[in-house]
C-alpha cells in the first residue's frame, strides 16, 4: 500500500494507476465499479454490468473477472472490443484536465498511448495466466479468433493479436515438447512406414500439437505470415511426405495427408488446399503406374499482372515440391518468406535490395520489394524453362510456373519501382541465372543424372 501510495503521488509513476481508475464515473458508479459481483456471477451478469461503463473502465472491469477464472469466448470478445473502443485522445484530454486541477503537469499523448498498450498487455497476460492448465485456453481463444477474423476489422484483429501473443508465449515450452513428439513420431514412421502403431503415434502427436496451436495458426493464416517456431512441425510433416514419396509409399502419404487434414482442417481454406494435395497425389500415382506425366504441356508464367489467392494454391504446390524432393523446410503458411518456393535448398547470398514474397489477391498495390520478386522470378523461370527436357521436368516446372502465376498476374505498381526493378534485372541477370541453376540442381532426377544440363543460350 505504501508503494502504491508513493506511485500515485509521483506524477511520472501515477499513470498506470490513473488508467486503472473508472474514468468518467459519478461517485455512485465508482462504488458500483468496485463492488464485487457474486462468486457465481454468470458471463451475462458480468457483461451487463460492464456495459454501464466507458470503454476503458469496461476493459478494466471485464479483465478483473476474466483474470480470476478461465474466461469464456464471450468474455474474451468483450475484453478485446472494450480495448479496441478506447479513444486515447479522449483519455489524454481527461487526464490533462484532472492533472491541471491538481496543479500537476499532464502526461504526454505518447505516454498515454504507451500506457494503454501496457494496460492491454497486462490484461492479456493476466487472462491467459488464469487458465489452468494453459492449454484449456485453446477452445475459447479459437472461437474468439474465428469471430473476430469474421468481422474483417483490422484494428480489432490487431488488438486481439496481442491476446494471442500472450497465449503464444504461455504455450512456448509445451509447443516445443509437442514439436519433439512429432519429430520422434516421424522418425519412427520413416523407419517403419507399414507399422500401424507408427501411424497411430504420428497421428496422436500431430493432433496434440494442433489442439493447442490452432488459435495461433488461424491468426497466422489470416495475417499471411507465421512465427518461425510455429513452422517446426509443419516443416517436419512435409519433410516426411517427401521421404515417403521418394520411397513410393503413396498409400502412407495419403494417410499422413488425411491426418494433416484433421489437424489443420479448421483453418480457413486448409481443407480445400489439402484436397488439392490429394489430387496431386492421385496424379502422381497415376503417372507412376502409367509411366507418363499427368500433363505434358508447359505452363507459361503470366505477364506481370498479379496473383490468384496464394493461400488456396500454396499448400498444394508446396506438398508437390516436397514429394518431388524440393521442399527442404518450407511451411506453406509462411507467406512472408523472403524467397519463393522455387528456391533451392542452398539459396544464393542475399541481395542488396530486399525481395519479398507478395501477399495474395488481385489488383493490389505492390511495394517495390514485391515487384522485385515478380520480375526476378520471371527471369529465373525463363532460364529454367530453357532446360526442361522430360515429363518430370515439365511437372516440376509447371508447379513453379503455376505458383508464379498465382502471385504475379494482376497487381499495381509505381512506375518508378517498375523502372528500377527492370534495371536491376538487367544488372543481376547472371545472379538470377545462378538462382535458376540452383533450382534445377535441387530436382532429384537431375542429381541422379549427374546434375542439370548447362543453360542454353538465348
Amino acid at each position: 500500500m505504501a508503494k502504491a501510495y508513493a506511485n500515485l503521488l509521483d506524477p511520472v509513476r501515477r499513470l498506470p494507476g490513473e488508467l486503472s481508475y473508472p474514468f468518467g464515473c459519478t461517485p455512485d458508479r465508482v462504488d458500483f465499479f468496485y463492488a464485487e459481483l457474486p462468486a457465481d456471477a454468470s458471463d451475462e451478469d458480468i457483461l451487463q454490468t460492464s456495459a454501464q461503463f466507458a470503454p476503458l473502465s469496461r476493459a478494466n472491469f471485464i479483465a478483473r473477472y476474466a483474470a480470476r477464472r478461465g474466461a469464456s469466448s464471450e468474455l474474451l470478445l468483450a475484453l478485446i472490443d472494450a480495448h479496441n473502443s478506447i479513444d486515447a485522445m479522449e483519455i489524454y484530454q481527461a487526464l490533462q484536465a484532472l492533472r491541471h486541477q491538481a496543479g500537476w503537469a499532464p502526461p504526454s499523448l505518447a505516454s498515454v498511448r504507451d500506457g494503454l498498450n501496457d494496460l492491454l498487455n497486462t490484461h492479456c497476460v493476466a487472462v491467459i495466466d488464469a487458465y489452468d492448465p494453459v492449454e484449456s485456453a485453446a477452445g475459447p481463444l479459437l472461437e474468439a479468433t474465428r469471430r473476430i477474423l469474421a468481422t474483417r476489422e483490422q484494428p480489432l484483429i490487431q488488438t486481439h493479436s496481442l491476446l494471442l501473443a500472450a497465449y503464444r508465449r504461455a504455450i512456448g515450452e509445451m509447443r516445443s515438447n509437442a514439436d519433439q513428439q512429432v519429430d520422434n513420431a516421424c522418425q519412427s514412421f520413416e523407419q517403419r512406414p507399414d507399422d500401424a502403431s507408427s501411424m497411430k503415434g504420428l497421428a496422436e502427436a500431430l493432433h496434440l500439437w494442433a489442439s493447442f496451436c490452432e488459435p495461433v495458426l488461424l491468426l497466422d493464416a489470416h495475417q499471411g505470415f507465421s512465427e518461425p517456431e510455429m513452422n517446426v512441425t509443419p516443416d517436419r510433416i512435409f519433410g516426411l511426405l517427401g521421404v515417403l514419396s521418394r520411397q513410393h509409399h503413396y498409400p502412407r502419404v495419403q494417410e499422413v495427408l488425411d491426418h494433416a487434414l484433421d489437424a489443420f482442417g479448421s483453418i480457413p481454406d486448409a481443407a480445400a488446399r489439402l484436397d488439392e494435395v490429394g489430387e496431386i497425389l492421385r496424379d502422381m500415382r497415376r503417372a507412376a503406374s502409367n509411366d507418363i506425366g499427368p500433363d505434358q504441356d508447359l505452363t507459361v508464367p503470366a505477364a506481370n499482372r498479379g496473383f490468384r489467392h496464394i493461400k488456396k494454391a500454396m499448400l498444394a504446390a508446396a506438398a508437390l515440391l516436397a514429394m518431388l524432393g524440393l521442399l527442404g523446410a518450407y511451411w506453406t503458411l509462411e507467406l512472408g518468406a523472403t524467397f519463393s518456393v522455387a528456391s533451392a535448398p542452398n539459396p544464393p547470398q542475399p541481395k542488396t535490395e530486399p525481395e519479398l514474397l507478395p501477399p495474395v489477391g488481385k489488383g493490389q498495390r505492390f511495394p517495390r520489394e514485391y515487384v522485385r520478386y515478380c520480375h526476378f522470378q520471371e527471369e529465373r523461370l525463363r532460364v529454367v524453362k530453357q532446360q526442361v527436357r522430360g515429363p518430370e521436368d515439365i511437372r516440376a516446372y509447371n508447379a513453379l510456373a503455376n505458383d508464379y502465376n498465382s502471385r504475379c498476374s494482376d497487381f499495381l505498381y509505381q512506375d518508378e519501382d517498375f523502372r528500377l526493378v527492370k534495371e536491376e534485372v538487367i544488372a543481376k541477370r547472371k545472379l538470377l541465372e545462378a538462382d535458376a541453376e540452383r533450382i534445377l540442381s535441387a530436382w532429384p532426377w537431375h542429381k541422379n543424372a549427374g546434375g542439370a544440363p548447362a543453360a542454353s543460350s538465348r
